[in-house]
């Protein structure tokens, strides 16, 4: 088992669990996300510009690695900024980013990445709004429905 120690700021407490897994990825492989139906959920598609290196290189585990990254440090995720981790992952290894490609966040990805996020909230509040006014309407009907059944009672 490949382990690699990181190297914590003195100031800083470190984390429960200073030693990290190299390849720690490879053991989420052939895991799928499902969901409350049983379906299966479709995974992310990863921007071309985040391509994975070394011997776990597939998207599903790229996105675990960065996710991971994310996470579990207060850095920016950068990626490998040596082209010696293409041929061997194993050396010049830096444990505390993801195993791909260096990559730069551009201001035009956050742009349309604020612009996804703006609307699918955007179509949240739409199916919100839409379960309230459905829940309003059966409240109603049911009201109307014991209103009439009162009435009936003290009719007779």
């Amino acid at each position: 088992m490949l382990t690699a120690k990181l190297q914590h700021n003195r100031h800083k407490h470190p984390p429960h669990n200073s030693h990290i897994r190299l390849f720690w990825e490879k053991k989420l492989s052939g895991l799928n996300a499902f969901d409350i139906a049983e379906e299966l959920v479709k995974s992310m598609d990863l921007p071309k510009g985040l391509q994975g290196v070394g011997p776990v290189c597939s998207d599903r585990s790229l996105i675990s690695a960065i996710t991971s990254a994310l996470h579990t440090s207060p850095k920016p995720v950068t990626g490998q900024h040596t082209s010696a981790v293409e041929k061997n992952p194993g050396v010049w290894l830096n444990t505390t980013q993801p195993l791909c490609k260096a990559f730069m966040v551009t201001d035009d990805d956050i742009r349309k990445q604020e612009d996804m996020v703006h609307n699918v909230r955007r179509r949240l509040e739409k199916a919100l709004m839409a379960d309230m006014l459905a829940h309003l309407e059966d409240r109603t009907a049911e009201a109307k429905s014991l209103n009439a059944s009162t009435i009936m009672e003290v009719d007779q």
